[in-house]
């Protein structure tokens, strides 16, 4: 009886843990530890939206874009067209109370 219980608890766990998110669903990456949007445009081409915290660094979000970008893609020649949210080099002296916007961008695929 135990095993088929445990048999039972382990294929719901696998199944719930597969489920891949919908088409503008917030995400979660746990490695840069930001939340992130993703929006497929059209074939090979991507809109992400990567949300910019108080505790987030500009580096953070602009490399999980690039390692992103690689991951989706899954080759080099992508090309990333930023939207917004580049800030500039003395961003917090310059504004320090400022809300800062999400780093947007278009991500396009080499053709395949």
């Amino acid at each position: 009886m135990r095993i088929i219980i445990l048999f039972l608890l382990s294929l719901f766990l696998l199944s719930c843990a597969k489920l891949a998110p919908k088409n503008g669903q917030p995400q979660w990456d746990f490695d840069h530890n930001i939340q992130f949007k993703q929006t497929q445009l059209a074939d090979n081409r991507y809109h992400i939206s990567v949300r910019a915290t108080d505790k987030t660094q500009f580096a953070t979000l602009a490399t999980f874009l690039m390692r992103y970008s690689l991951r989706l893609c899954q080759s080099y020649g992508f090309k990333i067209e930023v939207l917004a949210g580049v800030e500039s080099y003395n961003h917090q002296f310059e504004s320090p109370n400022r809300l800062v916007n999400s780093l947007s961008a278009n991500i396009e695929c080499p053709a395949k």
